[in-house]
């Protein structure tokens, strides 16, 4: 048992990590914001689309390795088995990189021959935001590196808080300068913020890992295990993502280039800011999750899940009050028209705030080897998504599409949590 890894949250901590999370929200808030006041509609829809479509192939890109290094990498250290963790931290490294510029290449290819068959415009901020694919899924790769190692802060630092700030000051520096604000403009400051990061994470990386990690030889020899148990993470992580990132795209599809695409994706980003401090404080307890379970330390496990779950209900009911009352208000900051999405706000944060409480379900049951169970009810759930967004969409706009989204979220997570807990009951009744 390895003694240097921290079991025991910290309020701080946990209220650092929150903080992080608002400031990563409030400045991405602040650009689109801003973006949304300098930019036509249709330039502000292309580039909404572009960052949820670069959004769902990063998604891909990083082939679930990231989620299963919170469960792998918190065991090898846990075992101190450093030449395994080498190896498995050289293998996804390159991984990663490599799939990212081959799924670029079909997406670049599937692009053209689709805008081609339809007789569409070329959407060149979409094509130019995809360029820098495999830096994101690498900036996704070691954002959950660092927090294993023991600095979430810092790797959240970076990751909510360095990247938005370069963002917000690259494009207010564009339209300052009077470069052109437009949406390839916009796109090309998220990608240089995003490289920026990818450097400052790489050097973060390699100051926290452990000093026996640089001096042993990496042992490779489970590549194909490792991908074959990261594939149920990779295909949960996909199917999470088309439940929140589908809608604006498939909204593009139905009303191309209309002010009711910019306005559900204001509503998805506001409403999105409680699965941001779901997804932060993940980061924080998982790892600690992991190293309780492989010790069957049944009391602790009771503490860390009380804590995350009272911190949780607390976040989820101040932010619902403040969407309830002022939401309208917050949606006018992009616009007078945006104000229309107040309904579909009100309903995509239910969703959103159902999935928060019970994010850490889907990880628990797949580290436990449920993955089937989990794979099969996201895919179902993000498959009922897509057709009801077709069908409600069409007819009710963005407030259907909400719907969509909302509806197939809560039944999914209130079910994985109830599965989760069933489970967990079972295991320490029938541990020995």
């Amino acid at each position: 048992m390895n003694s240097n890894f921290s079991v025991q949250p910290d309020n701080f901590s946990s209220l650092m990590l929150f903080g992080l999370s608002l400031s990563h929200y409030a400045l991405m808030y602040w650009a689109n914001i801003f973006l949304a006041r300098h930019l036509a509609i249709d330039a502000f829809d292309d580039y909404s689309v572009a960052v949820s479509i670069v959004t769902l192939l990063s998604t891909l890109a990083t082939l679930g390795l990231e989620k299963y290094a919170l469960r792998l990498v918190s065991l090898y250290i846990e075992r101190e088995n450093w030449p395994r963790l080498r190896g498995f931290w050289l293998f996804s490294l390159r991984a990663i990189a490599l799939f990212s510029v081959l799924l670029l290449g079909l997406f670049g290819l599937g692009l053209e021959s689709i805008l081609a068959l339809q007789g569409a415009d070329f959407h060149m901020a979409i094509a130019i935001y995809a360029g820098f694919l495999p830096v994101i899924a690498l900036c996704l790769f070691l954002t959950e590196i660092i927090t294993v190692y023991g600095k979430q802060i810092q790797a959240l630092a970076l990751y909510r808080l360095f990247l938005p700030v370069v963002f917000l000051l690259l494009i207010s520096g564009v339209h300052q300068f009077q470069l052109g604000t437009t949406a390839v403009s916009a796109v090309l400051c998220f990608g240089a913020a995003w490289c920026l990061t990818l450097i400052l994470m790489l050097i973060t990386v390699r100051a926290a890992s452990p000093t026996e990690l640089r001096q042993v030889k990496p042992d490779s020899k489970g590549r194909r295990w490792w991908l074959k148990k990261s594939l149920p993470l990779l295909i949960s992580s996909v199917m999470m993502t088309v439940l929140t990132s589908a809608g604006t795209i498939i909204m593009e599809v139905l009303h191309p280039s209309q002010a009711v695409v910019g306005t559900y994706a204001v509503a998805m980003q506001t409403a999105g800011l409680i699965s941001l401090i779901g997804t932060s404080t993940n980061r924080y307890y998982l790892p600690m999750l992991v190293v309780l379970l492989e010790r069957r330390d049944q009391s602790a496990i009771k503490v860390l899940l009380a804590k995350r779950t009272q911190l949780i209900a607390c976040f989820i009911a101040v932010f619902l009050g403040i969407i309830g009352t002022w939401g309208q208000e917050i949606l006018s900051l992009f616009g007078s028209d945006f104000s229309r999405g107040y309904q579909a706000l009100l309903i995509c944060a239910t969703g959103a705030a159902f999935s928060t409480l019970f994010s850490d379900s889907p990880y628990y049951l797949q580290f436990m080897g449920r993955n089937r169970l989990v794979v099969s009810l996201m895919s179902l759930a993000a498959l009922s998504m897509v057709g009801l967004s077709f069908i409600l969409g069409f007819r009710y706009g963005a407030t259907g599409v909400a719907l969509a989204y909302a509806v197939p979220t809560m039944l999914l997570f209130s079910g994985l949590g109830w599965l989760a807990h069933r489970h967990m009951r079972k295991l320490f009744r029938l541990a020995p």
